[in-house]
């Protein structure tokens, strides 16, 4: 059995884990021990986009989903498998409040104001293409501006003024010295060309670094805990069992994961894997009369707030608004490119009821019992919101999902099963991410976040993680 020390150990090299330890390694002295622990593999970009995976390890075998009609999409693979698209639009400030405001949900135990330096930070490190708004208040202006718009973004920004922006996005709107630019072929979730922020592609430098040791392939299945202190981590390696000492252990395995090896650890407080949350959208597909769209430069080419703070967000979800570039076309002679493709992204109320835990098996069982009324109400509410939002736009007609929660999907945002808190009670970390009661052991990501927002967790979990780092310090 092998045993070895190292004065932290950081478990996973998602956005959470690699953005925390860009921000570590700018404080710790010249002789810190670092090990860093991935359950997957390596694998080269070619085979990526050869392959058209990001990951070899299938993540619906390494879960029980108790609920199959709710999908749940992970990969593991070194940098978090890179499985997202790169949409990265900031929480609107009223969703940091949403209690104080509207009386629903919890407050995050800071504002808006609290966390908008660390999302510049990380917005820097991504090379983040956006342009101002009122809505979303900044201290410093985006890396790049915002990618083109299509047509139907012009129609809303004539109606809406910045309510409706372009995407915010690690897609790069101008080539850099690290990135092309965007290629807008929609093919987001392995870029052909690497325009798209990614930790495999462009921050490997911090795992190169003579202080870290990187442990591919090591599964890691629980921390030992003596006397309110993690004293050892514990993985597996094929068929060996390795242990590693460490005085503090970061801990970034994403929101079914991460509770997964707390509760095998025995850490089992109130909140650890409850209020499993993602959020929830439908789709609008809209013909329009005489415009041709599909012109803008990106994948997703806007975004808008206009539905998020309506006077009845105290009894209905809010939710945003993603606009597609990507042609979905009309199959009528002249009118091909007359349509647009939408989404609107519903916030949820996160429940107790939705919740990771331990199988008989061994594995996580992932359980998400339902959506909230308040979410299932603003998704009934939905003919009104696009009768609002198409209202004295050249439109001829409109179709609508409909909702079937024998078909939830998933979005790849898992959250809130480590949410954090000013109450251990009702929470598992604290503002820094630390948890309450174990002060050597920080959880990082999206499990963190207390509520369920309409806007994409990346950018958010790696402004966290940027906050939690500096703040050891």
């Amino acid at each position: 059995m092998e045993q070895d020390f190292y004065d932290i150990i950081l478990i996973g090299t998602g956005f959470a884990s690699s953005f925390f330890l860009k921000e570590y390694l700018n404080h710790a002295s010249a002789d810190e021990r670092i090990l860093v622990l991935e359950r997957g593999e390596d694998l080269p970009y070619s085979d990526k986009i050869r392959y058209k995976t990001n990951s070899h390890v299938n993540f619906h075998h390494q879960i029980n989903n108790l609920t199959p009609q709710k999908t749940w999409l992970q990969n593991i693979a070194f940098g978090g498998g890179a499985c997202w698209t790169g949409n990265s639009p900031r929480m609107h400030p009223s969703d940091f409040k949403t209690h104080t405001l509207h009386g629903v949900g919890e407050d995050w135990p800071f504002d808006y104001s609290v966390l908008e330096p660390y999302l510049v930070e990380a917005e820097h490190i991504m090379g983040i293409s956006g342009d101002e708004s009122n809505d979303y208040p900044r201290s410093a202006p985006y890396s790049m501006p915002g990618h083109k718009l299509n047509a139907f973004d012009r129609l809303l920004i004539e109606k809406y003024g910045d309510k409706h922006i372009p995407m915010p996005s690690a897609r790069a709107s101008q080539p850099s010295s690290s990135r092309p630019q965007c290629c807008n072929n929609g093919v987001c979730s392995i870029c052909p060309i690497g325009a798209k922020f990614q930790v495999d592609l462009h921050m490997r430098n911090i795992y190169d670094d003579h202080r870290v040791t990187l442990k591919l392939g090591h599964e890691v299945t629980n921390l030992v805990v003596e006397n309110s202190t993690i004293k050892q981590v514990v993985c597996k390696k094929e068929d060996r069992e390795l242990i590693f000492n460490s005085d503090f252990v970061a801990l970034g395995a994403h929101g079914i994961m991460s509770p997964y090896i707390l509760l095998n650890s025995g850490i089992d407080d109130y909140a650890v894997g409850k209020f499993l949350s993602e959020q929830h959208s439908v789709d609008v597909r809209v013909n329009l009369a005489d415009v041709d769209n599909y012109d803008g430069g990106q994948r997703v080419t806007g975004y808008g707030s206009m539905f998020l703070n309506e006077s009845n967000r105290n009894k209905i979800a809010g939710c945003a608004i993603e606009n597609y570039n990507i042609p979905w076309l009309r199959a009528e002679f002249g009118k091909w490119r007359h349509v647009a493709f939408i989404k609107f992204v519903f916030e949820d109320l996160p429940s107790e009821d939705n919740k990771v835990t331990v199988g008989s098996n061994g594995k996580p069982n992932v359980e998400h019992a339902k959506l909230s009324d308040y979410a299932l109400g603003g998704i009934r509410d939905i003919e009104r919101r696009v009768n609002l939002l198409l209202n004295d736009l050249p439109v001829e007609d409109y179709h609508i999902e409909e909702l079937d929660q024998n078909r939830l999907g998933g979005s790849a945002h898992i959250q809130g099963t480590t949410r954090m808190g000013l109450d251990p009670r009702t929470s598992v970390v604290d503002p820094g991410l630390i948890h309450h009661r174990i002060r050597n052991l920080a959880v990082l990501g999206s499990g963190a976040f207390p509520t369920c927002p309409t806007a994409n967790p990346t950018l958010i979990l790696s402004a966290l993680s940027i906050k939690s780092a500096r703040e050891l310090f």
